[in-house]
């Protein structure tokens, strides 16, 4: 497999990874990962998308790995979204008339379906061929009520800069030990969210949720059975609102790093199974 260093988003600072094999890609997928995390760990969902002769792109967010910016800040949700979008045209200049997916983890697995609702319902004829939603944090294990999500939105607008850490226990991410103590002591991750940040994903995790009727992309959902830091339940009603263009996974025995636990090499199977039925119909 051949790597690549590159920079996209808005700005053209953002630091990406570009994952090809020796022959030449037939569909090609972009990833966003998730809060505290950082592109390069997903070589492992990159080495096996690419066997299936696809090209794959990743990129730290503003704030994560080795792109610039305040950890854990962002300085809107609407920018983050525009930062996916000029990632997907470099990709799609790149390989052009290629069959394009996305795949979204955790806060990542919010953005994605955040951005391709915003995409369907401005009419956008740019959209993705398929989405793959991996432990989306939609909303949290504890969702409170509605009013209490609008208080926290206008909290997270008046109070911008405000930034919290909140350590994640590594056990709550992967029941493999070895990947735990990886995790643990990994430099370029962190845990710190501004409230603003904080708050916009919750809000829109929400609205996502509102307006999941109207998303038309086939979609594969996958959730650790044993994850407890999203609200699973959520992931169901995404599910049920979507219909039968939506696919729901659970992964048994599993966490939340799907792609670090003791059954990623089931879970990439999965994924490989469903992208690769969704990319040979969008070639027929």
């Amino acid at each position: 497999m051949h790597h690549e260093t590159l920079f996209t988003g808005r700005r053209g600072r953002l630091t990406g990874h570009l994952w090809t094999g020796d022959a030449q890609p037939r569909s090609i997928a972009l990833v966003v990962h998730g809060l505290g995390d950082y592109a390069a760990r997903f070589e492992p969902l990159a080495s096996a998308l690419v066997q299936q002769r696809f090209a794959v792109l990743g990129f730290d967010l503003p704030g994560h790995g080795k792109s610039p910016g305040g950890r854990g800040r962002a300085d809107s949700f609407d920018g983050l979204l525009k930062d996916i979008e000029t990632a997907r045209v470099n990709l799609a200049k790149r390989y052009p008339g290629l069959p394009q997916f996305m795949v979204g983890h955790s806060m990542g697995g919010n953005l994605a379906l955040s951005y391709a609702l915003r995409q369907t319902l401005q009419g956008g004829n740019n959209l993705p061929a398929g989405l793959i939603l991996c432990a989306p944090m939609l909303l949290p294990p504890t969702p409170p009520p509605r009013p209490h999500i609008f208080a926290a939105w206008l909290t997270g607008h008046l109070f911008p800069w405000i930034r919290i850490t909140r350590p994640v226990d590594p056990s709550a991410l992967t029941s493999d030990q070895n990947e735990s103590e990886v995790i643990r002591t990994d430099p370029l991750r962190h845990s710190k969210i501004t409230i603003y940040l904080a708050t916009q994903l919750l809000s829109q995790g929400r609205w996502a949720l509102d307006h999941a009727r109207q998303l038309k992309i086939p979609t594969l959902i996958l959730l650790g059975d044993e994850d407890p830091l999203i609200d699973r339940s959520a992931c169901e009603h995404l599910a049920i609102r979507m219909g039968n263009r939506a696919t729901l996974l659970p992964c048994q025995g599993m966490r939340h790093d799907l792609f670090h636990d003791l059954g990623t090499s089931e879970v990439l199977a999965k994924i490989n199974e469903w992208i690769q039925a969704k990319a040979s119909s969008s070639l027929d």
